[in-house]
């Protein structure tokens, strides 16, 4: 038997034990919090520290047929343009005569001519037309109007700011170096904003190609403005690409480009449910959720039967996949596995709060997950789209934000035009070079 005072001790140090323990929880329950804002289902494989990647075992599988092995282009060389002959008239140690041997040596070397800039005054002639009853001026070829610059500097600038991602100190110093002449960041700047008037056409041609294609591929990510968080909405089709940059991430900026036919490849969240087409939800994003439980299990059990799940789960979506690429498409294949995946959920015994989550995130989304089986040209992930985005996504850890509305339109603006000429193996230089000119050259402006 104990004692008063030794029962008074016990209670005191179960009550402080009590107490220890629910600061515990309630400090690993904000490190977890924490810790998801770095590692979740949405973090790209390279934002996660090689040591923290899980080892991956390459299954044994049965041999098959081996490729062919890749050209080797390292030492290739392109065809030349000219030649050039290296003679001696003597020898050169000691001034012997030589006799030329049959057979020269030929060495084909790629050069390089150093860019050069020169500063050139325009002198354009006015003229009087009697029978158009007007003046006539000649225009400069290769310029925007009213600009001190010519097009091909504007052009360079969209592809360093875009393309290679530099920020405009690195873009001044690259002139300076190069080139050899100053430009201030403001006329960096400047130039970005003035392509902006002359890609709307092409913009719109974009936004078009978008709304009829078969499969939109959206996603969103953030992008600052002055500080202020904006969002960077993504559409991406196999022919074109559109980014908006926009104020919130409500469902109407996912409204403004929508289509008329055809699916939408999308992760779960919720500002996609309002578009009025099919809908094909991402299942790269649910597998890396299941895989990434929030909650920790109380029981031993429920840790088996939630991992029994996510096993599942993969294998449904695996099997799907080897049904898309093998059999014909169509709605009772789909049906089919729409069935498969709800035995699938309702085989859960132990409902602790991570399966219920993931079961809840399914049955949310329920018959839009073998969408893919009955639509041409669609995938079951939104791969494309997270692809389009991870370039503004490197540029927006480069550069940290945009300034302007303006900047940060014809930014949007710009990147589209970049990924989609990436995409279809163009050159971005000549592409967007070719739009601007034709857009002067239709204008007429001096």
């Amino acid at each position: 038997m104990h004692s008063d005072e030794e029962w008074h001790e016990l209670k005191t140090a179960f009550a402080k034990a009590v107490e220890r323990i629910s600061s515990l929880e309630k400090e690993v329950a904000y490190l977890k919090k924490e810790l998801r804002k770095y590692k979740n289902e949405n973090t790209p494989s390279g934002s996660i520290p090689v040591y923290l990647k899980e080892t991956l075992e390459k299954a044994v599988e049965e041999p098959t047929e081996k490729k062919p092995p890749a050209e080797n282009t390292r030492n290739m060389r392109p065809k030349a343009e000219r030649e050039e002959h290296h003679t001696f008239d003597a020898c050169p140690s000691c001034g012997g005569k030589l006799s030329e041997k049959e057979k020269p040596r030929s060495r084909t070397i790629i050069h390089i001519q150093m860019p050069a800039a020169e500063t050139v005054r325009h002198i354009c002639h006015a003229y009087y037309c009697a029978n158009c009853k007007k003046e006539v001026v000649p225009k400069v070829e290769g310029a925007l109007p009213n600009c001190k610059f010519d097009l091909a500097v504007a052009i360079l600038i969209s592809y360093l700011f875009v393309a290679e991602n530099m920020t405009m100190g690195g873009i001044r110093n690259f002139f300076l170096d190069v080139f050899g002449f100053r430009i201030s960041k403001g006329s960096i700047s400047n130039s970005q904003v003035r392509l902006k008037e002359y890609l709307g056409d092409e913009y719109a041609f974009l936004e078009h190609e978008v709304i009829k294609a078969n499969a939109r591929y959206r996603d969103e990510t953030g992008h600052r403005k002055n500080g202020r968080l904006l969002f960077a909405w993504v559409v991406a089709t196999t022919k074109a690409v559109v980014f908006r940059i926009e104020n919130g991430r409500q469902h109407a900026n996912a409204l403004k480009i929508k289509g008329k036919k055809g699916a939408e490849i999308c992760d779960g969240y919720k500002a996609y449910n309002k578009l009025e087409t099919e809908k094909q939800r991402c299942w790269a994003h649910a597998l890396r959720i299941a895989k990434n439980p929030e909650h920790p299990f109380a029981l031993e059990r429920e840790i088996d039967d939630y991992s029994l799940l996510v096993l599942r789960l993969g294998k449904l979506f695996h099997q799907a996949k080897e049904m898309w690429k093998t059999r014909p498409l169509s709605r009772p294949l789909r049906k089919r596995y729409d069935k498969r995946l709800l035995k699938c959920l309702l085989k859960v015994r132990w409902h602790s709060k991570n399966s219920n989550k993931l079961v809840n995130y399914f049955m949310a989304y329920e018959g839009e997950w073998f969408t893919f089986l009955e639509m041409e040209g669609v995938e079951p992930t939104n791969n494309r789209a997270e692809r389009a985005l991870r370039h503004i996504v490197i540029k927006r850890k480069v550069s940290q934000q945009t300034r302007g509305d303006e900047s940060t339109e014809s930014y949007a603006m710009q990147a589209s035009l970049f990924i989609t000429a990436r995409q279809k193996g163009e050159n971005y230089l000549e592409y967007l070079s070719d739009v601007v000119e034709s857009k002067i050259h239709a204008d007429g402006k001096f």
